[in-house]
């Protein structure tokens, strides 16, 4: 849980029209956009938060490439300690894992060059290629091919941003994570932050940090005051000025593959993959902010000019462009302009946030089916996914659902109707970003939509992943369906057939 919070205040009282953010989530809900959390800081104070149910303000959430802007944190404080310098070259930090032969490109790349994402690369590696890579990421990286002069090109990557992590380490000592504890999250009450390691044991760099919603806002309130805190400069001043203006001219978002950001040809680029800017592993805003950014959703956006920062946590699709519209068309006018009704909105504003909740597949809490299927165990022929078993053990107001895999047994505990919350190691990396923690903190909800279909939601509520279960019984036979909500690859899984032992 977060050890300090930030002051609270009534919209109103800093100038913040409460219509406008009922409007906002007005619109989230009737899109049916998946939030999992929101908050709006403005003049010294939240004035806005809420969590979609079951997520909630004591839980970390996964900030997917949001943790970019992190990693860069710990760039700034490390020049400000003397310890590097922004044209420092890269090959220099690491003479034990050089490639045999380095090319001029990669001789030439600079500490800077990772941080503005134009190392010379002509594709981007997604953290979902290395994750379950077991060798050294330094060495890959350092294999890559630089086809072209450092410092021209922006090409996304979260490799970049790893090296950076790398750079820390060879040159601290510590993780970043570990780094950042005591000049970062201490001062700031921020934590426990958890963030996770590559193989060779450093912080991911460009991925895999987890924090609570708060603990993000503090983040972009730091860089909102030039990076004071409470009377202290935790971050060089000049550091947080270049780290959050526009270093790049032209900024194209690559296209993702699930493992790849992959250039398209200049003549294929379309308006919406051009992007406002990068600075030194921030993204550019418009009416000129910035922030951080990650996949699904994840957001913390600076406003300066407006005296505020919004954050979101959420499970968006790659390509749904909604959320920043809403946010300009409804949050961006409510920042320094009261309207005539705030009196009468507010009451109505904090019923809705205190309300918010997830939708539920609705379905029955009972089926005759369940008694016939009950502790019995079905066996899978040979499969991609490696699942040799399923069984279900049906309670009076749950089930426990257990699958056997190459990994080994796991199981998920669902409420009949209702939520039921725990930890489980079932395997999920296909539909989550290849992510595959040891342990998953899940909510479960299991209903009958028919005799024979039971469907299970298993809410992976640390991560932007919701994975629906469809087990469909036959006469001694099963079909397994798997989907999720959101992912950089595929949806769903290909359907499993069973029979039973």
């Amino acid at each position: 849980m977060t050890s300090i919070r930030l002051p609270r205040a009534a919209p109103a009282a800093k100038n913040v029209d409460p219509a406008g953010i009922l409007a906002f989530l007005d619109e989230i809900r009737d899109g049916g956009l998946e939030l999992h959390s929101f908050l709006l800081f403005r003049a010294g104070a939240v004035v806005a938060e809420g969590f979609w149910q079951p997520y909630g303000p004591d839980r970390v959430h996964m900030q997917h490439s949001a943790t970019k802007s992190w990693t860069a944190t710990a760039i700034g404080l490390a020049i400000g300690e003397g310890l590097l310098t922004l044209e420092d070259k890269v090959v220099g930090f690491f003479p034990d894992q050089l490639p045999a032969e380095v090319g001029a490109n990669l001789a030439a790349m600079t500490v800077r060059d990772l941080l503005t994402m134009r190392t010379g690369h002509r594709s981007g590696i997604s953290g979902g290629e290395w994750r379950q890579m077991k060798d050294s990421w330094v060495a890959a990286f350092l294999r890559e091919p630089v086809d072209e002069a450092p410092g021209q090109t922006f090409i996304y990557s979260s490799a970049s941003s790893y090296m950076l992590s790398a750079i820390v380490t060879r040159v601290t000592g510590q993780t970043v994570r570990d780094y950042l504890e005591p000049r970062l999250f201490r001062p700031l009450g921020i934590g426990p932050v958890r963030w996770d390691v590559s193989p060779e044991g450093l912080s991911t760099g460009g991925n895999g940090l987890s924090c609570t919603t708060e603990d993000v806002a503090k983040f972009g309130v730091l860089h909102l005051q030039g990076g004071m805190w409470e009377g202290r400069q935790i971050l060089p001043a000049e550091w947080v000025r270049e780290a959050t203006r526009n270093q790049v001219d032209e900024v194209w978002m690559a296209a993702l593959d699930g493992k790849r950001f992959r250039p398209r040809d200049p003549s294929e680029r379309s308006a919406t993959e051009r992007r406002e800017g990068y600075g030194y592993q921030w993204w550019m805003a418009p009416h000129g902010g910035y922030r951080a950014s990650g996949l699904y959703g994840q957001q913390c956006v600076v406003l300066p000019e407006q005296d505020a920062v919004i954050v979101f946590t959420a499970a968006i699709r790659n390509g749904d462009r909604r959320l920043f519209p809403a946010v300009w068309t409804h949050l961006f006018p409510a920042l320094g302009a009261v309207g005539p009704d705030a009196d009468r909105v507010q009451p109505v504003l904090a019923g809705r946030l205190a309300a918010l909740a997830l939708p539920e597949i609705e379905g029955a809490a009972q089926s005759p089916m369940a008694a016939t299927v009950d502790g019995r165990r079905f066996r899978f022929e040979p499969n991609e996914d490696g699942v040799s078993g399923i069984s279900l053990a049906f309670s009076a107001d749950r089930c426990v659902f257990t699958l056997s895999d190459h990994r080994g047994t796991h199981r998920i505990a669902a409420g009949l109707g209702h939520r039921v919350e725990g930890d489980t190691t079932m395997t999920g990396n296909l539909l989550h970003h290849e992510y595959q923690p040891d342990v998953l903190r899940v909510v479960a909800r299991g209903v009958w939509l028919d005799e024979r279909r039971f469907v299970m939601t298993w809410r992976f509520v640390e991560t932007a992943f919701c994975d629906t279960v469809t087990v469909t019984f036959g006469d001694g036979d099963v079909r397994l369906d798997r989907r999720v909500n959101t992912n950089a690859g595929p949806l769903e899984r290909p359907t499993l057939l069973g029979r039973a032992v």
